[in-house]
């Protein structure tokens, strides 16, 4: 009778550890877009991955795991082949953009009202040891809060390092800022002011980069108006030749800590 009993509670126990393993959450869903202008959500919706292949009509995929904490994603395939200008812009982003808003985004926000925006954001290059491209910021500014377009105040850029292309317009200062030498650019993209910041000494990695710096410098610039709305903080890549392998590891972008 013992042994009986004994083999049925190891049946027991055997049934329970099967039931366990059936309830395992499943494994992350792999996200990834081809589509020129295809995007998904990262982190719950707080950020969102866009392929933004706006410069080319060659192929172009991003990829991310789908896990829930996973905030980066990888370029592959890149078949780009430009020689005057980006083939697009594949990035993660918060904020609105087209009148679309990540969840519980603290932008729009003015620009004399940001207090601190600080991000932090590791990369890799490419594996297409041909690529040229370029690894920077993209912050966009309008006078209107909810705008449902294309902003129409002004473009910043943060570029933490380049293969030799360059900014648009023309460099027209050097200044220190989060403890660092930035090349100065400024010119206008179909006659919207762009302002870009290239840093003289390229990094792959910053870690909790005071955007808010870069953003009051060009407010004394008078490129960007105290009154505007940063509308989005968008990190990404350029690239104009190949660019297959660029990869953001991970990503984060906060105002006020938030």
């Amino acid at each position: 009778m013992a042994a009986t009993i004994g083999a049925v509670l190891a049946l027991l126990a055997s049934t329970v550890l099967v039931a366990g393993a059936a309830a395992a959450a499943p494994a992350p869903t792999p996200l990834r877009t081809c589509e020129k202008f295809g995007s998904f959500p990262l982190g719950g919706g707080v950020y969102v991955a866009a392929n933004n292949v706006w410069g080319a009509d060659t192929l172009q995929c991003i990829s991310n795991s789908g896990a829930r904490g996973d905030s980066g994603f990888v370029v592959d395939p890149a078949e780009h082949v430009n020689t005057t200008g980006p083939a697009g812009y594949p990035s993660i982003y918060r904020g609105c953009v087209y009148g679309y808003c990540t969840g519980g985004s603290p932008f729009p926000r003015r620009a004399d009202q940001l207090g601190t925006v600080t991000s932090s954001w590791s990369t890799t290059g490419p594996t297409d040891p041909a690529s040229t491209y370029n690894t920077a910021y993209d912050l966009w500014f309008d006078p209107n809060a909810n705008q449902p377009g294309r902003n129409t105040g002004a473009e910043l850029m943060v570029w933490l390092n380049t293969t030799g292309v360059q900014p648009i317009g023309a460099r027209t200062r050097t200044v220190a800022l989060a403890g660092a030498s930035w090349d100065v650019w400024q010119g206008e993209l179909d006659g919207l002011p762009v302002i870009s910041y290239v840093r003289t000494v390229p990094t792959q990695s910053v870690s909790n980069l005071p955007l808010h710096s870069f953003v009051a410098d060009a407010v004394s610039a008078g490129v960007v108006q105290p009154a505007w709305y940063l509308t989005s903080v968008q990190a990404g890549f350029e690239p104009w030749t190949g660019g297959a392998g660029l990869r953001t590891v991970s990503y984060s972008v906060t105002q006020k800590g938030r």
